[in-house]
């Protein structure tokens, strides 16, 4: 397969889980065992797995997480490549409504509207509900914010049930809660590659649902 290049955005007071947990799902994924085995032991990844991963912010200058952690991105919006796969992690509801309300980010994510995938973590949703691209589709966010959700995007069919962790509605992938975003990358690698790689990649973290 053709290797993936996904996208993670970063901005201020993200939480850590809903970036990092993708990250290391994606870039841990392996075409094989052997190489599987390979990732655990060499201090850099091999060359030829599956997916690219890299962290994209507004600016590209560093942002300060929820727990007040510092993380360099590697790229603006203005200098990215070309991605197959955005994920949208979500944070505290005030620094979500403030990245609702960025309008280059919002630019930047409908102009990329017809790639391969566009995931949210946990409240990361509410970003992507900014952008229309869910109007008239199946979403979820945290159950805590459900409501809120529904409140601002009426357009938008919002999945309550607790069962529902994670939703894809055409190449829109929406999930719930913190972790969930483990669970939506590893939802990923089945689609993309299969149920064995995914299965490899959950037994390789040692995450079971």
């Amino acid at each position: 397969m053709k290797k993936k290049n996904v996208g993670i955005l970063l901005y201020d007071f993200v939480d850590i889980l809903d970036f990092a947990g993708p990250a290391e799902v994606l870039s841990l994924t392996a075409k094989t065992k052997v190489e599987q085995y390979i990732s655990l032991y060499k201090k850099q990844l091999p060359t030829n797995m599956p997916f690219e991963v890299s962290t994209i912010a507004e600016t590209g200058e560093q942002i300060k997480t929820h727990s007040g952690i510092r993380v360099e991105p590697q790229f603006s919006i203005d200098s990215s490549p070309k991605m197959d796969i955005i994920i949208i992690p979500g944070g505290p509801l005030r620094a979500v409504i403030s990245m609702v309300k960025n309008q280059k980010v919002k630019h930047w994510l409908t102009k990329n509207k017809d790639i391969e995938y566009i995931c949210s973590v946990c409240t990361g949703s509410f970003i992507l509900g900014e952008t229309g691209l869910l109007n008239g589709r199946k979403a979820t966010t945290h159950h805590l914010a459900l409501n809120k959700f529904q409140e601002k995007y009426p357009e938008i069919i919002v999945e309550t049930s607790s069962k529902s962790k994670l939703i894809q509605d055409g190449n829109l992938i929406t999930s719930g809660g913190v972790s969930s975003g483990i669970n939506m990358a590893l939802y990923l690698v089945e689609e993309i590659m299969g149920k064995f790689a995914s299965e490899r990649t959950a037994k390789t973290i040692e995450f079971s649902e």
